[in-house]
């Protein structure tokens, strides 16, 4: 379905060359759901945008991003237009601003169905937002209202049903639970479960909420200063994880169990990425890193069904000397 190659995103500031994603690899197959996660800054929502190429005009791309056998990267932006919402959409994480407060729900649903099938009356356009409305547990008489009048959760379900109307096969969702409370939260979890299995589509879940991916993701990607540092199934993730950038984020959630009440954290901040550090962009904030770390960025490695990009894995025998670890619960 989805295949990126070496995919470099670099921006052009007066700083220097900002390196938000650097030599990013990874596949998703058809049906599947990969969720990327990491800290704020790590080049998560940089990759989405780059996928759909709505990069700022100061961005430079470079690599491959290949959807059904087409190289997006060398698409123009008239072919773009037709591949995005038809293919390929994206699920911004802020509906409040992503939504045209002006503009009634049946008018968006027009705009987006028209734009791709001009010849589809007006009417059709509509009585295809309703039934997509629907889906997504919304009554279609709301066609009718601003999008202002909606809660926070309704505004969400209505960005994923204009998302969703023209039955892209690849969806892109940034943050789709972001300011929600857990009880919204919840239901837009078990909403997108059961729509991806309804509309048989893949999907790249970018998020920061550990508990979130869970729920949704069947592979996931750790990325951390724009690389990738280890991607491997929900599992291996959780309770076999490699990288020790990966194993120190499951460790910072904080334990539910009331006698343990310190908090685990990640010493230091994550390097600027116009200067980034020599090596492996993740040894001076690692209690295992060694020499070569400093001085040589490590390649990815292919351990346990799991590739991770960290110079623990060069020799098998450090399987055997090294545990990484999993979580404690």
């Amino acid at each position: 379905m989805l295949e990126v190659k070496n995919l470099k995103v670099y921006y052009k500031s007066e700083e220097g060359i900002i390196k938000a994603v650097d030599d990013v690899s990874f596949k998703v197959k058809d049906g599947e759901t990969l969720g990327l996660v990491g800290e704020s800054g790590c080049g998560k929502s940089t990759l989405g945008q780059a996928i759909m190429k709505i990069l700022p005009l100061n961005a430079r791309l470079y690599g491959e991003i290949i959807l059904n056998g087409q190289n997006i990267i060398k698409m123009n932006e008239k072919q773009m237009r037709e591949i995005r919402g038809r293919d390929i959409t994206m699920i911004f994480q802020d509906p409040m601003t992503s939504l045209n407060p002006i503009m009634k729900v049946k008018d968006l649903f027009v705009e987006i169905v028209r734009a791709h099938f001009p010849d589809i009356s007006k009417e059709k356009a509509i009585e295809m937002g309703g039934g997509v409305l629907k889906d997504v547990g919304i009554d279609p008489s709301r066609m009718n209202q601003y999008t202002f009048q909606f809660s926070g959760g309704m505004r969400q379900r209505v960005m994923i049903a204009l998302g969703l109307v023209l039955k892209p096969s690849f969806v892109i969702s940034d943050e789709p639970t972001t300011s929600l409370d857990v009880i919204v939260q919840a239901q837009i979890i078990e909403l997108m479960n059961k729509l991806r299995d309804e509309y048989q589509m893949s999907m790249l879940l970018i998020t920061h909420d550990l508990g979130v991916v869970a729920q949704l993701a069947d592979k996931i990607g750790v990325m951390y200063a724009g690389h990738l540092v280890e991607i491997s199934s929900k599992e291996n993730i959780y309770y076999n994880p490699k990288h020790p950038y990966t194993k120190a984020l499951l460790d910072s959630i904080p334990n539910t169990d009331i006698n343990d009440k310190d908090l685990k954290y990640i010493p230091g901040s994550p390097p600027d990425l116009g200067k980034p550090p020599k090596g492996c962009r993740f040894a001076p904030r690692c209690e295992y890193a060694m020499d070569i770390c400093h001085e040589q960025e490590p390649p990815s490695f292919l351990i346990e069904g799991s590739e991770v990009k960290c110079w623990l894995y060069e020799n098998s025998q450090d399987l055997n000397n090294v545990n990484v670890g999993g979580t404690n619960d």
